[in-house]
């Protein structure tokens, strides 16, 4: 119950958005982009900053994604203290949704 409690009260200290483009937003934009292509400047070091091409996004691979928004991974913070698991996975489905936008053309 404590952790509830934590994951809670981080929560409030927020985005007051917490809809997936919210989150999006407030947590991932910055490094990732507004559609997921990720910031040119950084793509030479980290290629996997581009979501719309990277091969776990293009693979479906779900909890892989889930475990990487939770628990980070190298630069990128992990959000499992500032976001609950529903909240991870609308990110998830957010981020498949970005490489699928691209695919479209759109």
């Amino acid at each position: 119950m404590a952790i509830a409690a934590v994951v809670f009260l981080l929560a409030a200290c927020g985005p007051a958005d917490r809809s997936a483009p919210g989150l999006y937003r407030a947590y991932c934009r910055r490094c990732h982009g507004a559609a997921g292509e990720g910031k040119a400047r950084s793509l030479r070091l980290y290629p996997n900053l581009d979501l719309t091409a990277a091969e776990k996004v293009r693979q479906g691979d779900r909890p892989f994604l889930r475990q990487r928004i939770a628990e980070g991974y190298g630069p990128m913070p992990g959000f499992a203290r500032r976001l609950s698991p529903p909240e991870i996975e609308s990110l998830v489905d957010l981020t498949l949704e970005l490489q699928r936008k691209k695919k479209r053309g759109q």
